[in-house]
């Protein structure tokens, strides 16, 4: 059992070997949430799946007990733990999200407590050709997190994570009622997102969707060489050294206006 709190600045347990997640008496979590794989099924690689039966885990609203009188500001901190393994060839991952494009405004901020998590983001074109069997996509990017690693998704992505390594992914995540899951009625027509990440001869291998049509070179690597290239539009240039946790308190009014509600 080791404690969180040197990362994520609340105390919090976590056993590596099990995946188990904790809290001191000082913390309190409002529900914790088991997504299952009919959750998950419509957006999957394979559809016919029928094991593992549960996914990933949820904790909602997560707060140290002396600030509960300040939690009230429409923003919510969740804690996702996405453990290793597959679902069929594909690594496991959450649901997709999405949010309506908004200018200047973010879906949510996610900071890396254990382990490595890897974030798959597209903006489709806003204009599609007509009668065209594929989506155009404008923008993809695939980028790996690790431990300690802020980063933060505009407005406008659909976007899904991924726990493509051989351990437990922690991570936490502020954002409010507009992170919501996408409409999959759409997505399961597309078979998901642009690109699928999977196993291939026990190595990892990212396969292109072909119901998309990639309009600009998908962007791939870890945050650490993409962070110089790309931090205008996925950063908020807040103190990276800091639990996003921390900030969620010392600058609650500056994340309420820039977190889209």
């Amino acid at each position: 059992m080791i404690e969180l709190s040197n990362v994520c600045g609340l105390p919090i347990y976590f056993n590596e070997e099990t995946g188990d997640i904790s809290y001191g008496e000082e913390v309190a979590c409002s529900k914790s949430e088991d997504i299952v794989l009919s959750d998950v099924i419509p957006v999957l690689l394979n559809k016919y799946l029928k094991y593992p039966e549960k996914i990933y885990q949820c904790f909602h609203d997560v707060v140290h007990n002396d600030d509960t009188n300040e939690s009230d500001n429409g923003l919510s901190y969740d804690i996702i733990r996405i453990p290793f393994g597959l679902l069929g060839v594909e690594y496991i991952k959450t649901h997709i999200y999405h949010s309506k494009f908004k200018k200047g405004k973010f879906s949510c901020v996610i900071e890396i407590i254990s382990g490595e998590l890897t974030v798959l983001l597209q903006k489709n074109a806003d204009e599609q050709e007509e009668y065209s069997l594929n989506t155009d996509v404008e923008e993809a990017n695939i980028i790996t997190l690790e431990k300690g690693d802020k980063f933060s998704i505009p407005t406008g992505y659909y976007y899904t994570f991924v726990n493509a390594g051989r351990e437990h992914v922690v991570f936490s995540i502020i954002s409010s009622a507009e992170h919501s899951i996408a409409d999959y009625a759409t997505l399961e027509k597309d078979k998901g997102l642009a690109f699928y990440i999977i196993s291939k001869n026990a190595k990892i291998e990212v396969v292109a969707n072909p119901k998309y049509k990639l309009l600009n070179e998908l962007v791939m690597g870890t945050w650490k060489d993409l962070r110089s290239s790309l931090k205008d539009k996925f950063s908020l240039g807040f103190d990276e050294t800091s639990p996003i946790y921390s900030l969620l308190k010392s600058k609650a009014k500056f994340l309420e206006e820039i977190i889209a509600a």
